[in-house]
């Protein structure tokens, strides 16, 4: 009887130690220390034939990654022969190189585990190698040679084509591709950047494209290089001008930007899709890098959609209504000119015109009263601290550094990127919003089967267009 009462009194005493003394606050209370966060250090150099070379050393492990970009994108294809940057990058990593077959590249790659790759981007093409540092010499070797002595052979040529093309074919089963390549050429309709590829445009390409291409872009004064991993300056000094020897400037003048045409009036356009669902994205040509309310638009847009569960379109469509699962926002900083800002979200047929209606008046909204400080202070905070998390890795940052670099931004944009977060007031967001968000003419793109979509156009003022199809990459 005594022993069970010991037992019972322990018991009492240990659970009286783990009762907390104080009561216990609120996570939503609590206060931490701002994330701090300095730059590493990315030395920059420049070869004696123009290359720009960024450089930052990590020892770690015994690996090296290297990106190489070149100006060079989608911008530059010319007039009916749109895809020829993307078909080009094709055909330079899957059509050989040096002396090396496409076949013999594949097994090169794949004998030193080295992963590379080649993108074509609006403005740019960037081919990435990553790679041991002991396969360095013979890696960065063949890296040079798809850069110097592409073989384009034609068979592999007409391989990444019909590969192209079967892509484009594939498009129209993609609602939110077919919406996204409406809106694009709908807003830079006349331009380069609304002129996409369609199976017409990337037949006309010939091989003699393809390599003009090359020989007119792909050229040491127009290359960029990003190296980050286990090599010093030195050793990498010597590599790049013992692989780039002989690779001299032949001065090719650079081609004049193409300034944006005047906007067209907008429209709700219509891509009809027997499914029980309809895509909508509401848009207009947004901002460049040189903006002066870059900070307050991505705070604004955090608030609007970019910020997930904790923006005002997610809180009101999906959390209140319950009428959507995916609907969003986000500006496009244009590099060099203007991107775009689009909303978006997915919805039942029927609910079409609500969603529509309740976008627009978020819109409203915010250019009519400003954002609450707990709404500027979440969004500020959110992208402050996401920032830090950006730069995970060393290439990371030495990459972001030669594109800032490569697209002109002043030399003080990363290291005071936080500091011009967080002077946004909410006056400004509030200034911003009534400068940049035209909710009141935007073009809808609508891709699905909607009720009464002509009726909804009248509503919102626009004149209604409904497409046939979305057939090649093109709406016909």
């Amino acid at each position: 009887m005594m022993k069970g009462w010991m037992i019972t009194l322990v018991g009492l005493i240990l659970l009286a130690g783990c009762t907390p003394s104080h009561r216990m606050e609120h996570p939503d209370t609590l206060h931490f220390a701002p994330l701090s966060f300095d730059l590493p250090k990315v030395v920059r150099f420049q070869l004696a034939n123009g290359v720009q070379v960024f450089l930052r050393e990590d020892h770690e492990l015994p690996l090296v990654t290297i990106s190489a970009m070149f100006d060079a994108g989608s911008l530059n294809d010319p007039p009916g022969k749109s895809g020829l940057a993307q078909l080009h990058g094709s055909a330079v990593r899957g059509a050989g190189a040096g002396d090396r077959s496409a076949d013999e590249v594949e097994a090169t790659l794949e004998r030193i585990a080295a992963d590379l790759s080649v993108e074509s981007e609006s403005y740019a093409t960037v081919l990435n190698l990553s790679l041991q540092t002991a396969d360095l010499d013979e890696g960065v070797g063949l890296f040079t040679d798809m850069m110097r002595r592409p073989l384009f052979a034609p068979q592999r040529v007409e391989l990444a084509r019909r590969r192209m093309l079967e892509g484009i074919r594939r498009e129209s089963d993609s609602s939110s591709v077919v919406a996204q390549k409406t809106l694009v050429s709908t807003l830079y309709q006349g331009h380069a950047l609304g002129a996409l590829p369609t199976l017409k445009s990337v037949e006309a390409i010939e091989q003699e494209d393809i390599e003009a291409f090359h020989r007119r872009f792909i050229r040491p004064d127009n290359l960029w290089l990003a190296v980050s991993g286990d090599i010093d300056r030195k050793t990498l000094e010597n590599l790049l001008v013992h692989l780039f020897e002989g690779w001299n400037v032949v001065y090719q003048p650079s081609p004049e930007l193409e300034s944006l045409p005047r906007e067209q009036l907008p429209s709700l356009s219509l891509v009809r899709k027997n499914i029980p669902q309809t895509t909508v994205l509401m848009g207009q040509r947004g901002i460049e890098k040189s903006d002066p309310d870059l900070y307050a638009l991505r705070v604004l847009d955090f608030i609007l959609g970019s910020g997930s569960f904790n923006s005002r379109l997610m809180q009101e469509i999906r959390t209140r209504r319950g009428l959507a699962y995916s609907v969003y926002s986000y500006f496009q900083v244009g590099r060099r000119l203007p991107g775009l800002f689009v909303a978006g979200a997915e919805t039942k047929n029927a609910t079409v015109a609500e969603v529509v209606g309740l976008m627009r008046k978020e819109m409203e909204n915010l250019i009519r009263e400003p954002v609450t400080e707990e709404e500027l202070t979440l969004a500020k905070d959110s992208l402050i601290n996401s920032f830090v998390f950006a730069f995970d890795d060393s290439h990371e940052i030495v990459s972001q550094t030669m594109r800032l670099a490569f697209y002109g931004y002043p030399d003080d944009y990363l290291v005071r990127y936080r500091e011009r977060l967080a002077a946004v007031t909410a006056e400004d967001v509030l200034a911003a919003a009534r400068r940049h968000l035209r909710p009141q003419v935007q073009n809808v793109v609508l891709v699905g089967d909607p009720e009464h979509p002509a009726e909804l156009a009248r509503q919102l003022g626009l004149p209604f267009e409904e497409l046939e199809s979305f057939k090649g990459g093109m709406v016909k």
